[in-house]
């Protein structure tokens, strides 16, 4: 499939950032530490040779232990650490965050939240993890069989779980670990908070979407034992499909780029049974694609994919890469 948005066309000429530009992707778990890190693919976007496409490098893959992580790192005070490249710190960055930054526009009626994204953030924040957990629980609980959960536009069309979710897999907790921390920092969110001016975008992606386009519903992560060199296998095949985005004609539907690691962290990546590491670089990719599109790419209020409205673009936000019209 190569379906391209008709709205933002992938000219590597107009982006959305000017190159060079730090590119970072984030895997998140909800509950961070030694065994189960937050990982963070730090990258570099710069201008391809000639007529090449754009070079996207992965300069280091990181472990953070703690949602106060996700503070320094919202806040840019990660910035002046990250190693190498050609971007100053002072230039900001463009983050893909593999969690749902939003709730659904229905629930948050429901539930009488504020119907900006910042203020209902900043309530969920404001909840303990377990208060938070038993709220959503008690909606779907009140809901008919069959129909436990509301789903934002571009979960559904991305396939992606809803953001209610508690447990496998516990989106509703990743949000609850990083929008309200996200929403508290000056980050441009493209949709749900807009701050043009600012040096650092955040947007949601979904790095099982990209997955799929490189490698179809072939699993790469987790399983038994028996099923990791298999699974050992996908995640070759995903580096391998990453490896040759600089074709016009990719799968994805993203501009073409040209995607480029060391040894070291292709190792660390194929030896990771859980493609925490992968998904950070999948992340990665997807805002440096993002990157290269006017508006990154996503749908525009003014005129909003079919069956979706301006309303729920402005609570529930979209997924970077992900075409408005499939």
């Amino acid at each position: 499939m190569n379906t391209r948005d008709h709205h933002t066309p992938p000219s590597a000429s107009s982006p959305a950032r000017i190159l060079p530009v730090r590119i970072l992707g984030l895997d998140v778990t909800a509950t961070p530490g030694p065994r189960k890190p937050l990982t963070l693919a730090v990258c570099d976007l710069a201008p391809g040779e000639g007529n090449a496409p754009p070079v996207l490098t992965l300069r280091e893959l990181r472990e953070l232990h703690a949602l106060d992580d996700l503070d320094r790192l919202f806040g840019g005070r990660m910035d002046a650490g990250f190693a190498g490249g050609d971007v100053p710190p002072e230039a900001g960055w463009v983050l893909g965050i593999d969690a749902a930054l939003a709730q659904p526009l229905e629930l948050v009626e429901q539930l009488g939240w504020p119907c900006d994204w910042a203020g209902y953030a900043a309530l969920c924040g404001g909840m303990s993890r377990a208060g938070f957990r038993d709220l959503l629980r008690g909606v779907s609980a009140a809901r008919p069989a069959g129909h436990k959960y509301l789903y934002r536009a571009c979960c559904r069309r991305a396939g992606a779980a809803s953001p209610m979710n508690t447990v496998r897999p516990p989106v509703a907790l990743m949000f609850h670990a990083v929008a309200p921390r996200l929403a508290a920092h000056a980050v441009h969110v493209p949709l749900l908070r807009p701050l043009p001016g600012a040096g650092r975008v955040a947007l949601e992606t979904y790095p099982g979407w990209l997955a799929r386009r490189l490698i179809g519903r072939a699993p790469y992560k987790g399983g038994e034992a028996t099923d990791r060199a298999a699974r050992r296998e996908m995640r070759a095949a995903l580096l391998h499909g990453l490896a040759e985005l600089d074709r016009p004609t990719n799968p994805t539907g993203l501009p073409p780029l040209l995607v480029r690691w060391n040894a070291d962290h292709a190792a660390r990546m194929l030896d990771d049974p859980e493609a925490d590491l992968l998904d950070a670089l999948l992340c990665a990719v997807l805002a440096a694609g993002s990157a290269l599109r006017p508006g990154y790419g996503l749908p525009v209020p003014s005129a909003p994919p079919c069956g979706v409205t301006a309303a729920q673009l402005g609570v529930e936000g979209w997924i970077a890469g992900l075409p408005p019209e499939e």
